[in-house]
């Protein structure tokens, strides 16, 4: 699930298009359905949605989103060095629950102008497992976790990255992926293709890179060569995070330094060898 950062919106539009939450209104998820709930189903809802935003353990770093340590509870827009949007500082509810479903199911339509950015809803049949997921490991469960062997649910690490992850091998070494870079001087758009062999090709004249998954089962790459300074970056994002695939222009989008922003997207297809391969207008 991705974070676009800071847009804002009236508090007085925020407090009238919040959902009513009644006084004694009763609750949905209730803590037997939560405490019944899938774990593995969760878990892999969570990985493939909201993993490469959001972090889940105690002093676990901030992504493009907030950690979600004790997130249940907790008045939204008030964790400690994360810059919020207007939207959710001003809010002024908990995060409950019923909540959390709501906003998963649809954020925009649920909080106007927040700059959360997700491809799709959640679907109904994975919200449940995947909030009681997140409470069971952001420390807002009390019911205990199930006793699984997290381990067997793994990959084998001996197979390579085309067996380990065929949804998201297939969908990034076979389609293009768009950037557009915006700062406070500069807007361009560009494309890059990762290769097979490691190596990152791009429509922008001189800009390449390289990518590696890593021992966290993280995909890194670096691109270099670019019209800012310095002249490259380097992202990580779990390989989970994409294995739905996706098709737009823009799926997510990340902070960079000095206030600049990347989105990226990904987008059917790509050049063949003796195509044409001019930087996107």
């Amino acid at each position: 699930m991705i974070y676009r950062a800071a847009a804002a919106f009236a508090l007085a539009a925020i407090v009238w298009q919040l959902p009513a939450s009644p006084v004694g209104a009763q609750e949905r998820l209730t803590r037997e359905a939560l405490s019944g709930a899938d774990y593995v189903r969760g878990r892999l809802a969570f990985q493939q949605r909201c993993s490469a935003c959001h972090t889940l353990a105690e002093d676990a770093l901030h992504l493009a989103g907030p950690n979600l340590w004790e997130v249940i509870g907790r008045t939204a827009g008030t964790r400690e060095e994360f810059s919020y949007s207007e939207t959710l500082r001003e809010a002024e509810f908990a995060w409950t629950p019923d909540r959390v479903d709501d906003w998963l199911a649809n954020p925009d339509s649920y909080l106007p102008g927040n700059t959360m950015l997700i491809p799709e809803p959640v679907p109904d049949r994975d919200r449940l497992p995947m909030i009681s997921f997140m409470m069971l490991e952001t420390g807002g469960a009390d019911w205990p976790r199930p006793e699984i062997d997290i381990a067997a649910l793994e990959t084998p690490r001996g197979e390579s990255p085309a067996e380990r992850f065929p949804s998201f091998w297939n969908h990034l070494m076979h389609n293009t992926t768009r950037y557009r870079w915006v700062d406070d001087q500069q807007e361009f758009v560009f494309d890059a293709y990762y290769n097979k062999d490691g190596s990152v090709t791009s429509s922008m004249e001189g800009v390449d890179g390289f990518w590696h998954i890593d021992e966290r089962d993280f995909f890194c790459y670096a691109l270099q060569g670019l019209p800012i300074r310095p002249n490259y970056f380097v992202q990580c994002f779990p390989v989970a995070a994409m294995a739905i695939p996706r098709f737009s222009e823009q799926l997510w989008q990340s902070p960079m330094y000095g206030g600049a922003v990347l989105y990226g997207g990904i987008l059917p297809g790509r050049p063949t060898d003796d195509a044409e391969t001019a930087a996107p207008e």
